[in-house]
């Protein structure tokens, strides 16, 4: 009798702890988002390319990376990103592809930086009916370097950056997010 008062004791406990940890585990979360990628991505409407970081600091001869990225994408199977910035204050260096294509077969990947402060990004692959990419990732890294102490900006330029399904059919961005880089 003692050992089945006992059992039903830790049953109750049991089920007890059970249902509050479920219980709060519902709650809606009230932290704050304090996380410096946070307030700019609550701010754009998907789908929508944007750079990470939003806010570079630099010194005059600095060299900095920014990512080029795809906000809540569908379907996507090709990008091409105009990009303009400041060729008085920054040097465009290289490129390298993001994760955006990397497991997609033959992906073809390359920039142009001839045409006066214009980056013109173009990543895409041979896809299906079966075969694209979802979500939100990076398209490409472009470096610059920091010529003077002029402060500028990375912009997409619309309409010319665009996305299109594996159909070709295009994708609305419905948002654009830019990059200032603050040169000290």
């Amino acid at each position: 009798m003692i050992k089945q008062i006992f059992r039903t004791h830790l049953l109750v406990r049991f089920a007890g702890t059970v249902m509050m940890i479920f219980t709060l585990s519902c709650a809606d979360s009230d932290y704050p988002m304090d996380n410096w990628i946070d307030v700019p991505l609550q701010e754009l409407e998907p789908p929508a390319v944007f750079f990470n970081p939003h806010e570079i600091n630099v010194s005059v001869g600095d060299t900095f990376a920014v990512n080029l990225y795809v906000l809540q994408v569908d379907n996507v199977a090709g990008v091409h990103l105009r990009v303009q910035y400041l060729r008085e204050s920054l040097q465009f260096l290289d490129m390298e592809l993001g994760e955006l294509f990397i497991d997609a077969f033959d992906t073809l990947f390359f920039w142009d930086s001839t045409e006066a402060s214009y980056l013109d990004v173009y990543s895409f692959y041979l896809a299906d009916e079966s075969t694209y990419s979802s979500g939100t990732r990076s398209i490409a890294t472009a470096y610059f370097r920091a010529k003077n102490s002029l402060d500028s900006e990375l912009i997409y330029l619309r309409p010319a950056t665009r996305m299109v399904t594996p159909d070709n059919q295009p994708i609305t961005i419905k948002s654009y997010g830019i990059a200032k880089i603050n040169v000290n």
